[in-house]
């Protein structure tokens, strides 16, 4: 079985339990404590609206190799700020985003890159999952310029990165992931739980041409056991981490989580004469922030996710580290279209 299918069934198990948990946690009578609904002096529950929302998008990838003889290179794809809308109801959430129409880059500076990026969210009460996929054609380097004070440009580098990560929330009764990241529900009063976050990600990087350019090399004649073409990398990690809401002025809220945790990482890379595999246990540290106002009817807010595609290793002589930060506007409403009709 290859790598990329055994990403894509642990990806598809991980989202078929999450949705079976969050269904049977919006569907078992109340009286049930097990699977009761949040308490409702702590958390407004408006999961039966369809909870709609307008939304910004900018996502900061970026590919960092520490050759020997020039240190630092950093690679990053030309992307821009993306507009979209999303819907929630439910445990399950759908958005839609296309490129900002009103700016774009330059791609005479910074190359052409073409993305893929699709994500899924199954946010339960108990449990969550969120899945990727990703891929980008086409980066340049924005640490270093070549003789002309151009930025060199990889425009047949390609990444493809996929995984999936679950989360696990102690005190769910009082404490709502929910209310923070997708708002069809409220945090009244401050509150936090203990979150237990398994993950799996996939990584693959590869260039015909090579990665780091014949011009950069030669000029700072670095080693042939960096000259990286491809690399595979895939990891599984387990976090117990703690997530806290801090409620004021009534609708006003901020939200940090934070996993520390460790991982076990396998990768493989080729280099112009050779193959090499290996694997390493590491130490990973994620985050999630959130900010913004939420009342009955309407909510706007933002926030910053990092560390959730972290791919470090150790490549020969080499240390190699790719990371997407995202960061999220959203401004939005619910509305209660599936109200059934009195009698």
């Amino acid at each position: 079985m290859s790598i990329r299918t055994l990403a894509g069934a642990l990806i598809l198990a991980l989202l078929l339990f999450t949705a079976k948990s969050s269904f049977a946690q919006t569907s078992i009578p109340s009286h049930n404590k097990l699977f009761s609904p949040g308490d409702s002096n702590w958390v407004g529950d408006y999961t039966n609206k369809l909870t709609a929302r307008f939304f910004l998008l900018f996502q900061n990838a970026s590919l960092i190799i520490n050759a020997e003889n020039i240190g630092t290179i950093i690679y990053r794809p030309n992307v821009n700020v993306r507009v979209g809308i999303a819907g929630f109801w439910k445990w399950f959430g759908l958005g839609l985003s296309i490129d900002n129409p009103f700016y774009k880059m330059d791609k005479d500076k910074y190359g052409k890159t073409s993305v893929i990026d699709l994500r899924v969210n199954a946010f339960g009460r108990k449990t969550a999952a969120e899945l990727f996929l990703q891929s980008y054609k086409g980066f340049y380097i924005s640490s270093t310029k070549n003789s002309n004070n151009e930025f060199y440009t990889i425009p047949d580098m390609v990444t493809f990165s996929m995984g999936a990560a679950g989360y696990w929330i102690y005190n769910s009764n009082r404490f709502s992931i929910r209310a923070a990241f997708i708002q069809n529900e409220r945090q009244k009063k401050s509150a936090g739980s203990f979150v237990i976050r398994p993950s799996f990600t996939y990584y693959n990087i590869s260039s015909d041409a090579g990665i780091i350019p014949d011009e950069i090399i030669n000029e700072y004649n670095i080693p042939s056991a960096n000259h990286i073409n491809r690399g595979d990398f895939y990891s599984i990690g387990l976090s117990p981490g703690y997530a806290y809401t801090f409620v004021f002025l009534k609708n006003l809220y901020i939200t940090a989580a934070i996993f520390p945790g460790v991982a076990v990482q396998f990768f493989s890379y080729t280099t112009e004469q050779n193959r090499y595999s290996n694997y390493e246990f590491s130490f990973q540290l994620d985050g999630r922030f959130a900010l913004g106002y939420n009342s009955d009817k309407w909510f706007l807010g933002g926030s910053v996710q990092t560390g959730f595609n972290e791919v470090p290793d150790k490549l020969s002589n080499s240390m190699f580290d790719y990371d997407v930060s995202q960061f999220r506007v959203w401004g939005g409403t619910r509305f209660d279209i599936f109200r059934k009709k009195k009698k």
